[in-house]
């Protein structure tokens, strides 16, 4: 190939190599997790500068276990300093990346002597997937790899001409090497493995001293601590996953593994350094099958090589005969015409130029789809950090989101700040302290232990926990520290969205339960209390369920009814039981006075109302706050169900009608505009949506609100919902929708009835209320403590709560909850 043709091509493969490496930042945003590390590193060091660096050596060179050498993160942050934007930690990979190509270029033109088949050789490594992963991310070890091609073009410089020159530059780039990446060391075992081919004549006659060495080395690892504890934090540092064999094919692609496969034998036939190269794949491949970090992409540089050789050798010149021989034997119609198209030469050379845009292609799918950028779905939440919290403040997250939490929040976490920050910017810390920082925010998030898991907060300074609805869906965080988190006064909410929950750490809370056991009650109503108590927390009353055990709600609901206990039987548990829950749900109360809900939690309108309601006539401290809170959600013609909500809801503006002007805060605007609203939505038929759940939903809400202002309008409107929800039970007053066996909560009756009630149609009244004497059954109800204080709202509602009470305390003598110790 002539010069000026090849460095035509190699511009474009430049080219082609630097567009590539775009495509993982093509949002503008960091595409994996590390990168938000490094970045912050590198932010870090441009405002404090080289002095916050680790003096410990060993780290500096990454030879503890959680340690990186500083080289790369001081280029970036000097970058930066210059040029300060974001932009450089999109633009700066694709370079390093480049020049890593161009590197490895040179290389194999030194290993091949050909300049078309070292470009050949550079293409398939340029577009290997996990090359281009390795190559196209704000990371260390992208420089490193530019490191390594150069590394790599002196070692085999030096051993094709044994100049010491060569040496002597390999060594001082392998300086500058160990001050960028650890990759030093895998290029030390490649190298080895090249040297080792290479001085093969030498060892077989000297095989004896060779193992000899090997076992003093052996003997010096057992018996030297230092040794010792830099080769175990090495092999602990990696990431010892088996590896599936199809991964082979999606990271170090399709052409590279067949043909460089192919091509072991014809290399180990060749000269030394290439037999060096043979076994140097064949090592890492194998070690890759344990940690990838072996394969990706270090098992990919000598397999590039192996597949050229092969392919230019052995397959290319065979394509021909082997098209021509495939379709000779064929026959019928357009036979021929199959055979003629076969034979030409230029139907061999597209099928050779399909083999090579395969690279080309399966690296440009994988630079689109096998890096994902993790999911920053909530900057709204980071800036609240930013906002609200000390900038030294620990914060416990899962593990893989404290790459997030560090870099666009510049606050430490408990396990990355650990294992990374901790060894650069101090001393590192061994593979074992680092899997114990590990172990114990499992613990912290997981365990039901909870005297254990305040100590290892205060232990890990920690000042706030952060989950999101992703991990929440995780197990061992949703039934750890965050089923109790919400009721539990270590720990306060201070920030939610319905996506992610920010909870402050209180490790002497001014608030401690002064009575974590049961009621023990015996007497008139103890069917009712025994059923109410069983689900005490010591905090509160939580149900069996999977939802957000804060319950403040229903909580509210419980200092309602016993408050009506204590002044029927005089009994001072009762009062006892509801000034803990109102002191309790003050200080569980948001600052803003919201009284949030929901899994992930949101700071919804309506159970802020609702949790007011039964509080409106008892001295509560939040009770202000809260009303300024519910004030500010009252729109023209509808109420906002979360602070963001621009439009309302229907059903949410029913429910919250009656609320609102029971607690003397509904303007008549608003008034008159939802009623409006929520009256021209009825069909003709009384529904809303023919829908059963919504139907009651809104027709009870518009029942209270009736009650509360006698609109013949509106009883109208009742009346139509009642006659329509009358159709849709059976004789017995079963619901036909429902299909299967308590398929709807008896609340749902309870509302039913209440409508009924309201409307005046007593036949059906009393046939829904006998249906839930009949048929109710705590130990099948989703919520049973939730469906019990509702049907405790919607009898006080009809009947006051005297009759309440008793109609309670009757159903549940006749129907009680599984017993339990």
């Amino acid at each position: 190939m002539k010069t000026g043709t090849e460095k035509r091509y190699l511009s474009l493969l430049l080219v082609a190599s630097f567009i590539i490496r775009l495509i993982p930042h093509r949002t503008l945003l960091l595409a994996t997790y590390d990168e938000y590390l490094h970045r912050d590193i590198t932010l870090r060091l441009a405002e404090q500068g080289l002095s916050a660096i680790s003096k410990d050596i060993p780290s500096l060179l990454g030879l503890r276990a959680y340690s990186y050498p500083p080289l790369f993160h001081i280029i970036g942050a000097a970058v930066y300093k210059l040029f300060p934007s974001d932009y450089i930690f999109f633009i700066l990979p694709p370079i390093y990346g480049t020049i890593a190509v161009f590197g490895f270029y040179l290389a194999f033109k030194e290993l091949m002597e050909d300049r078309k088949r070292a470009l050949l050789a550079t293409a398939l490594l340029a577009f290997a997937p996990n090359f281009i992963y390795r190559t196209g991310l704000y990371i260390p070890e992208n420089l490193g790899l530019a490191m390594f091609s150069f590394s790599l073009l002196f070692l085999i410089k030096f051993l094709k001409t044994r100049r010491l020159k060569y040496l002597i530059v390999l060594g001082v780039l392998l300086g500058v090497y160990m001050l960028t990446h650890r990759g030093w060391i895998f290029f030390m075992m490649a190298a080895a493995l090249i040297v080792f081919s290479y001085l093969w004549p030498t060892v077989k006659r000297n095989l004896h001293y060779f193992l000899a060495l090997l076992v003093l080395a052996y003997i010096a690892y057992l018996q030297v601590e230092f040794i010792n504890s830099l080769v175990a934090d090495f092999f602990l540092r990696l990431q010892k996953t088996e590896v599936s064999f199809l991964g082979y094919f999606k990271w170090i692609g399709i052409i590279q593994l067949v043909f460089g496969a192919l091509g072991t034998r014809y290399y180990l036939e060749k000269d030394p350094i290439s037999r060096g190269f043979a076994l140097w794949a064949w090592a890492f491949m194998l070690a890759g099958g344990i940690s990838f970090r072996f394969r990706d992409p270090y098992a990919t540089i000598p397999l590039a090589a192996m597949a050229t050789d092969f392919l230019m050798d052995e397959v290319f010149p065979r394509v021909a005969l082997l098209l021509r021989k495939s379709f000779e034997d064929i026959r019928g119609f357009g036979a021929g015409w199959i055979r003629k198209i076969t034979a030409k030469k230029s139907f061999a050379t597209a099928v050779i130029i399909l083999m090579l845009l395969v690279p080309f292609a399966q690296g440009t799918y994988g630079a689109f789809n096998y890096i994902n950028p993790p999911t920053i779905s909530d900057k709204e939440a980071y800036q609240w950090v930013i906002d609200n919290t000390p900038e030294n403040a620990t914060i416990l997250v899962w593990w893989d989101m404290g790459y997030l939490i560090i870099g666009n929040t510049h606050r430490k976490d408990v396990v990355i700040w650990k294992k990374v920050y901790q060894g650069f910017f101090g001393e590192a810390p061994t593979a074992m302290e680092a899997s114990r920082a590990y172990n114990d925010h499992v613990v912290m998030f997981s365990s039901n232990q909870r005297e254990r898991v305040y100590f290892l907060m205060k232990k890990y300074n920690v000042s706030y926990i952060f989950v999101d609805r992703t991990r929440l869906s995780y197990g061992l965080i949703k039934y750890g520290l965050m089923e109790y988190a919400p009721y539990d006064t270590h720990f306060k909410l201070e920030f939610c969205n319905g996506n992610a929950q920010i909870y402050s750490f209180i490790p002497e809370p001014e608030l401690k339960p002064v009575d974590p056991f049961p009621l023990n009650y015996t007497g008139t109503y103890e069917p009712l209390v025994n059923f109410l108590e069983k689900f005490w927390t010591g905090y509160n009353y939580a149900d069996f369920d999977d939802r957000y055990k804060a319950y403040f709600n229903l909580n509210a609901w419980m200092v309602e009814l016993y408050t009506r206990l204590y002044e029927k039987t005089g009994d001072t548990a009762f009062k006892e039981r509801t000034d803990w829950l109102l002191q309790w749900l003050s200080y569980k109360q948001m600052d803003n006075g919201a009284f949030p809900w929901g899994v992930p939690p949101n700071d919804f309108t309506l159970y802020t109302a609702y949790t007011l309601e039964p509080l409106r006539d008892i001295n509560f401290d939040g009770k202000e706050k809260s009303i300024e809170l519910l004030e500010s959600r009252e729109m023209e013609d509808y109420f906002m169900t979360t602070p963001k909500d621009e439009k309302g809801s229907l059903v949410v503006n029913a429910m919250l009608l009656p609320l609102y002007k029971e607690l003397g805060i509904l303007n008549e605007t608003t008034e008159k505009n939802v009623l409006e609203g929520i009256l021209k939505e009825q069909k003709r038929g009384g529904s809303w949506n023919d829908n059963v759940g919504t139907t009651v939903a809104i027709a009870s809400g518009l029942a209270r609100y009736y009650q509360l202002t006698g609109n013949e309008t509106v009883l109208e409107s009742i009346k139509k919902a009642a006659e329509w929800l009358r159709d849709q039970q059976e004789e017995s007053g079963k619901l036909k929708a429902e299909k299967f066996e308590y398929a709807y909560s008896r609340a749902t009756y309870a509302q039913m009835a209440y409508i009924y009630h309201i409307a005046g149609f007593t036949e059906d009244e009393n046939r829904t209320i006998q249906f839930i004497f009949n048929t109710f059954d705590p130990n099948r109800e989703v919520h049973p403590l939730d469906a019990v204080l509702t049907m405790y709202r919607h009898f006080s509602y009809a009947y006051g709560w005297d009759k309440a009470i008793g109609m309670l305390n009757e159903l549940l003598e006749l129907h009680s909850l599984i017993k339990f110790n």
